[in-house]
């Protein structure tokens, strides 16, 4: 994500400037503390929302930001490492309802990522009753970055949010492709009380046994995403490692991420992660990505839906966090096309995008400024549609019976790939398919020597690619005992472990060949 523990200045700069009769320009709305995001109401045509890091929310009113926050729990967030309240969204039916929800990084439970729901005040709309619920949380103790933090209100009717791998490096916790944890995901919900941590969408697979729809995993920190205005296509940008930044494309028109791998740890980007894989069938891959300098987190932001904007009109805008400089891409599949700078000054910290009710274009940096992207005069304001009504309420499942518990040990069956053939780097596939989610331990012996142990999860039911990496200085001898001998023997054992605990462990005996 946005990795604040190196706040360095960086160079004010424009990247290519253009002429003065179509340049766009950064319109300040105002300063405030360590601002996140940017949103507004869908018809609301007159206030801003600012979300600040701390835990409060700010107004803007008219153009003139109030001193008074609309919302303030800063003795709830978290703010250590990449901890805040991070994003907001209102509810498709907020002039009714005054419902709207905010993803923030809990300070007790320590960690936790929460999305809360909050009213806004009978007797102002510059405030909102402080007390709210929880209508979805996740542990994420094992380490402070990777959180995520998106919130959107979708066209679907839905409230959608994504989370990140649960932090580390090299998705080391497994939650990325584990479809049982709701960390490395894009996930809906329909948060109506009673629904709530029990609504599932029909059709989307893979699904969640905690009734969450997952609508896309194998990501590992999808901090921004958002919906095109015009399509309802789904944007993406998803922080890289230490190779590539990425942005992924789901095509509202033909359902493309509906239960979609994104491939990390066995993919990031267009190139090979760390995870020693194969994504899935329904591998997606990045519409764009491009090479990480150091430090590089993409910035996902919004396509131009602006009249006013007419250089940027039907473009995906998105920025580099510490390179500062705001991007335009055309979209187009298999790959991005016709990249280029905004023309915009250069900012520190770019930390988001956003959109008020007509679709104009904001730019958020961590330093404090908000600004709206403009072409000259403000362009006519374009009202989002209305979406669809929520789906209707669910009502209560009758009590279900109690199942014995789980004793039944995870069965994997393991195979080589590619005919048994190791090319000149030593590295050996195997096919992994076990009988139920599960997350394994694979260690390996070849020709007299051990091969870096390697931990996924799997899917139940489906074949898994797992290369096998020589530890260093073994790759010679590899090569050397199948240079003398057709087949050679490698050792696999896998051990399994399932949700309930249950412990499975099966070893081979397989041969392998140049190739």
């Amino acid at each position: 994500m946005w990795r604040i523990t190196s706040l360095a200045l960086l160079v004010a700069a424009l990247a290519l400037p253009p002429s003065a009769a179509a340049a766009p320009a950064l319109v300040p709305v105002g300063t405030f503390s360590s601002p996140m995001y940017v949103t507004a109401p869908r018809t609301d045509t007159t206030r801003l929302f600012v979300v600040e890091r701390a835990g409060r929310i700010r107004v803007v009113r008219d153009g003139t930001p109030l001193a008074t926050p609309f919302l303030d729990i800063a003795a709830d967030v978290a703010t250590d490492g990449e901890r805040g309240l991070l994003s907001m969204t209102f509810a498709g039916d907020y002039e009714q309802s005054g419902l709207f929800y905010v993803y923030m990084v809990a300070r007790d439970p320590a960690g936790e990522l929460q999305v809360r729901e909050y009213r806004r005040s009978d007797t102002s709309s510059d405030l909102a009753a402080p007390t709210g619920r929880i209508v979805w949380r996740q542990a994420h103790d094992e380490a402070d970055n990777h959180n995520g933090g998106q919130i959107a209100w979708g066209p679907d009717g839905l409230l959608w949010f994504a989370t990140g791998d649960g932090g580390g490096q090299n998705d080391e916790f497994g939650h990325a492709r584990d479809v049982s944890s709701h960390l490395g995901k894009v996930l809906r919900i329909d948060p109506r009380p009673g629904n709530a941590g029990t609504y599932s969408v029909p059709n989307v697979s893979p699904p969640n046994p905690l009734g969450t729809a997952v609508y896309a995993y194998g990501l590992r920190n999808p901090f921004r995403f958002s919906f095109d205005r015009a399509t309802g296509d789904l944007l993406i940008g998803d922080v890289g490692q230490g190779l590539r930044e990425e942005i992924n494309w789901a095509r509202a028109v033909d359902g493309r991420g509906l239960g979609a791998d994104y491939g990390w740890a066995c993919r990031e980007g267009t190139v090979p992660g760390p995870g020693n894989c194969e994504p899935s069938g329904a591998y997606l891959g990045p519409v764009w990505d491009y090479n990480q300098g150091s430090p590089r987190a993409v910035a996902g932001g919004y396509v131009v839906r602006d009249s006013g904007l007419p250089t940027l009109e039907g473009r995906y805008v998105y920025a580099d966090t510490y390179a500062g400089v705001v991007r335009s891409l055309r979209l187009a599949q298999p790959r991005g096309v016709d990249d280029r700078p905004a023309g915009l000054p250069q900012r520190d910290l770019i930390v988001s995008f956003g959109e008020d009710a007509c679709g104009r274009l904001y730019v958020v940096s961590l330093t404090g400024s908000v600004e709206r992207v403009q072409d000259g005069a403000v362009g006519p304001c374009r009202l989002q549609p209305a979406g669809p009504p929520l789906p209707p309420q669910t009502p209560p499942a009758p009590p279900a019976t109690p199942r014995p518990p789980d004793r039944s040990s995870p069965q994997v069956r393991i195979r080589v790939a590619r005919k048994g053939r190791v090319g000149r780097r030593a590295t050996p596939r195997i096919v992994l398919v076990a009988n139920e989610n599960c997350r394994v331990t694979i260690s390996a012996r070849l020709a007299g020597t051990r091969l870096k142990r390697v931990r996924t999860p799997l899917r139940g039911g489906r074949r898994t690619v797992v290369r096998l990496r020589p530890k260093a200085g073994a790759i010679r001898r590899i090569r050397r005992a199948l240079r003398k001998r057709k087949r050679v023997t490698m050792v696999v054992a896998v051990t399994a472990f399932d949700a309930a605990g249950n412990r499975g462990f099966v070893q081979r005996r397989l041969k392998v060949r140049r190739g």
